[in-house]
């Protein structure tokens, strides 16, 4: 007996941040009150924004969480020291490949991360959305621990 032939594949297979984008930008168009309030493009625009930058934000902590994973273990391996530098790519060479393949310099939003290490402790900073660091938005990882702002 024959096989029926396969379905297509739904348009936003693979892509499931940009449907979601849509669904809620289409949601949000069908719910806005007409009153005085921000236009229904005003809104669809700030909650996509959002979605956006919650996305930005995601991609950042699964890079700070490889990071502290690939220096968890240097550290195992090298008696609890980590690599000394002042950016990750002069430490990209004592990672890559073993401790993890490519060593992420930048943050979900395309800006630099910035690393210091003594040898002993590290902190790798995410400027955040605003690229600036030293701000509320900064996303840093010390020593093994995720905090926010500066």
């Amino acid at each position: 007996m024959r096989r029926p032939p396969a379905l297509p594949r739904p348009w936003y297979r693979g892509r499931p941040a940009g449907a979601a984008l849509l669904l809620s930008a289409a949601v949000l168009a069908a719910s806005c009150d007409r009153g005085g309030g921000p236009t229904t493009a005003e809104q669809v625009a700030g909650a996509v924004g959002e979605q956006i930058d919650r996305a930005h934000r995601e991609r950042t902590l699964d890079r700070l969480e490889q990071l502290r994973t690939a220096l968890t273990r240097y550290a195992i391996d090298h008696d609890g020291a980590v690599p000394e530098g002042s950016s990750l790519g002069s430490i990209s060479a004592e990672l890559s490949p073993r401790y993890l393949p490519m060593v992420p310099a930048e943050d979900g939003w395309g800006n630099t991360m910035s690393y210091a290490s003594d040898g002993r402790s590290y902190s790798i900073v995410s400027a955040g959305a605003d690229g600036i660091s030293g701000s509320a938005d900064d996303i840093a990882l010390r020593d093994g621990a995720v905090s926010q702002g500066s």
